[in-house]
Formats: structure tokens, C-alpha cells, sequence
């Protein structure tokens, strides 16, 4: 069977592992799904219902950084040191998981602007769409899956804030983490924080073109002072996001 990659098309954990498979020239066929109904489609062959899975012939895949230790040879020409490894884990849990919950925050409050980010295809900024069918309940397991609370927002804030200051200290004296070449840092990065820096050449791109973010968010981005990552993020895109899907 030809692998089959389960994303939902504005995970930015999908595109960590999208964007490493590609980058290796690994076969796969996308399989984007609606959150919700996902449930239905990965129920059979995962215990944790959440994306990106892998499901290969010799077994399935879950979680970004489990798909990319697959690939990272091809995808980088050499496995990463322990210190690449763990600076991924941090950006995933400081900087990936906390934007889940900082994103939903400024959205759930807007059922028309989820409806379009879970839409298998993207919509025209111009077109109306309607909430999501039973919002209110996917409302509730939202902020509950990720501890949407005001107590917790500070949280993780404060650790997007520390772990992005931490790269961008890095990255004011050299182009890659490693200091050599683009690896699995540099793609977790960009990859987890595309949202934030919006490069043109991100398959999420054409979702978050279709909305209008709230102001709330557009004035959190704004005061985040992050404008040297969001120029790398750009950089890398521009250099090594080819798409073949």
C-alpha cells in the first residue's frame, strides 16, 4: 500500500511532519481531515485521536517528531545530535502546543472563522460559511483539550515567550541551529510558527488568507516582537518548502 499521511489541513504539527516527508521524497498519499470527524476515520487504527498519522505498511506513525525520525536522514543527510533533539522537544511543547491553545482562545468566540479553518478546501475571504455542525460542543472539547483558561494562558505565553526568545538569540548569530544546515530544528520552528509569520509558501496559507483574524490576535502578534523569527521563518520557506502534494 502506498503510505497514507492523516493531517488536518491547518495543523501546524501536520505540516512538521508534511513538510519532512517531502523534503525526504518519501511517497505519501494526504489525507486531510475535518476535526470532529476525524474521530471516525482514525479510531481504527490509532488509540490517540489526534494528527499527523503515518500509516505505513509496516505499522502506523504517530506524532510529528516520531514521523520525522523515519526520514531525517534523507530529509537532512544526518541524524540530529541530542541537542537538536531536545530543542525540538521544547519548541514542540513551548512554542507548538502553547500556540494550540493561544489560537483557539482568539477564535472560538468566532464560529464563522473556525467553519472556514476546517474546511477540506480552503474558502475565498469574500465567501460566507457557516459554524461548524454541533460548534458548541466542539467549542467545549477545544478548551478543554487545551486548557483554555486564563490562568493558563499566561502560561504558556510565558513559555512561547522564553523558548522564542532562546531561538531568536541563536539565530542572530547563525543562519541553521546546528550551525551547518537546515535540520530538524529549523523545520520544527518554522513549520510550528508558519502561523504567525504566514510565508506565502505554507499549504496552510490559503486557510488563514480566507479569514480575518480577530483584532485581539492581530495586536498579541504585533506586540510579540518576534519579527527576526518570523523573517527566518520566511527565509526557510522560500528555500526549502517544496511541495509535491
Amino acid at each position: 500500500m502506498t503510505s497514507i499521511l492523516y493531517t488536518f489541513p491547518i495543523s501546524h504539527f501536520s505540516e512538521k511532519a508534511r513538510w519532512g516527508l517531502e523534503l525526504a521524497n518519501y511517497p505519501f498519499e494526504l489525507r486531510p481531515l475535518v476535526p470532529g470527524e476525524h474521530i471516525q476515520t482514525l479510531k481504527p487504527i490509532v488509540n490517540e485521536l489526534y494528527v499527523p498519522v503515518l500509516e505505513t505498511d509496516s505499522g502506523v506513525i504517530q506524532g510529528s517528531g516520531n514521523i520525522l525520525d523515519v526520514i531525517e536522514e534523507k530529509a537532512f543527510g544526518h541524524k540530529a545530535n541530542p541537542e537538536e533533539k531536545q530543542m525540538e522537544e521544547k519548541v514542540d511543547t513551548q512554542i507548538g502546543k502553547s500556540l494550540q491553545t493561544i489560537l483557539y482562545h482568539h477564535i472560538l468566540e468566532y464560529p464563522e472563522i473556525v467553519g472556514k479553518l476546517f474546511l477540506l478546501e480552503p474558502a475565498k475571504l469574500s465567501d460566507t460559511v457557516n459554524a461548524p455542525e454541533h460548534f458548541d460542543l466542539i467549542a467545549l472539547s477545544l478548551k478543554r483539550r487545551y486548557k483554555i483558561t486564563p490562568k493558563n494562558l499566561e502560561i504558556v505565553k510565558q513559555a512561547l515567550d522564553e523558548c522564542a526568545k532562546e531561538l531568536i538569540s541563536i539565530y542572530k548569530k547563525q543562519k541553521f541551529f546546528n550551525g551547518t544546515s537546515f535540520g530538524r530544528v529549523d523545520l520544527t520552528m518554522a513549520s510550528l510558527m508558519g502561523m504567525l509569520a504566514e510565508p506565502t509558501e505554507s499549504p496552510a496559507c490559503p486557510w488563514f488568507t480566507s479569514i480575518q483574524m480577530p483584532e485581539s490576535f492581530l495586536t498579541w502578534r504585533k506586540e510579540l516582537g518576534f519579527d527576526l523569527l518570523f523573517d527566518k521563518i520566511r527565509e526557510f520557506y522560500k528555500e526549502f518548502r517544496i511541495q509535491s502534494k
